[in-house]
């Protein structure tokens, strides 16, 4: 009696009956994962700038400071002063996190990465959890029982085999039973970034700052010589340009939080009716890809436009 060799076993046993496509997923995971790191960045924007503001009235003053002068600055840092500043960064983080969990089990190869990306995925919906119920002041839960409970069967499981076709039902499991959760963060981080929380505040501490350097300009322009006030200006305008593009940089951010919660959805429509691959799952990728190509060129256009930044119905953000 002749057996097959164990490898050949092991493949058949690891390949399953039938073969899944979870490459959408993966690419759902990269290009979630970019755009939120791409937001992260104007949250962090954000937090700083309440430090700065604060020591930009400092240094507004003739007072004189001393090292406890500094607590309440240190208070801004560590976030107590700001919590839903900081909330909101740790909300998109988590985001950020979960769609990489989603790349790592569709690209997993061994018992060891699924399980190691089944608990990455479950610290993410945690943290989502609690952001969710500091942005939103509740105690209220962001996932119902019934479907956080899914998704620890599917997480425990999914540790214990690996089988492709049982892969792809594991994660179709997991997106369609987290899609409400991540339809209400993401919600709540865009309306958090419309509500202009961040870009009105973002515009006046900014403004604030520029008022000093001018202040200070003002104040010695007689004595400086022309390379010392063209370098000087150089300087103040590179911080107005930056203060004028905050809007712009904003919206972009909202897009890109959109586009991801769009995303999710059409993968849940899709799943929930066993398409792993459409057109219009692969068009809301493409969709979050083209938001983050826009944040590229927004940079760009940020360190090149000279007169101002705006947002046109038409055209997008440009350059006046």
């Amino acid at each position: 009696m002749k057996y097959a060799p164990i490898a050949l076993v092991t493949v058949v046993v690891l390949s399953g009956c039938t073969s899944i496509s979870t490459k959408n997923i993966e690419a759902f995971g990269v290009a979630t994962a970019d755009v939120t790191s791409k937001i992260d960045a104007v949250i962090r924007d954000y937090n700083q700038a309440n430090v700065n503001d604060q020591l930009v009235i400092m240094a507004q003053s003739n007072q004189k400071f001393v090292k406890s002068d500094m607590d309440p600055i240190k208070k801004i840092i560590i976030r107590d002063s700001d919590k839903k500043g900081f909330s909101l960064y740790r909300a998109n983080d988590a985001l950020g996190k979960y769609a990489a969990a989603l790349t790592a089990l569709s690209n997993a190869g061994s018992y060891e990465e699924l399980a190691l990306a089944g608990v990455n995925l479950s610290k993410s919906l945690k943290e989502m959890n609690e952001q969710y119920k500091v942005l939103n002041n509740t105690n209220d839960n962001l996932m119902s029982d019934e479907n956080s409970g899914k998704i620890s069967r599917v997480i425990t499981e999914i540790s214990s085999y690996y089988v492709e076709y049982k892969r792809a039902k594991a994660l179709k499991e997991v997106i369609v039973s987290a899609n409400p959760a991540i339809q209400k963060i993401g919600k709540i981080i865009s309306n958090e970034l419309l509500k202009g929380v961040i870009e009105e505040r973002l515009y006046t501490m900014k403004g604030n700052e520029l008022a000093g350097y001018f202040d200070d300009y003002n104040a010695k322009v007689d004595s400086l010589s022309f390379s010392q006030k063209k370098k000087a200006l150089d300087d103040i305008y590179g911080k107005y340009i930056v203060m004028e593009s905050t809007t712009a940089t904003v919206i972009q951010a909202e897009k890109a939080i959109l586009s991801v919660t769009q995303a999710h959805n059409e993968f849940a429509v899709e799943l929930e009716n066993g398409n792993f691959d459409s057109e219009s799952i692969s068009n809301a990728i493409q969709n979050i890809k083209t938001v983050h190509k826009n944040f590229d060129d927004l940079e760009e256009l940020m360190s090149s436009c000279e007169t101002e930044i705006i947002a046109d119905k038409e055209k997008g953000i440009i350059c006046k």
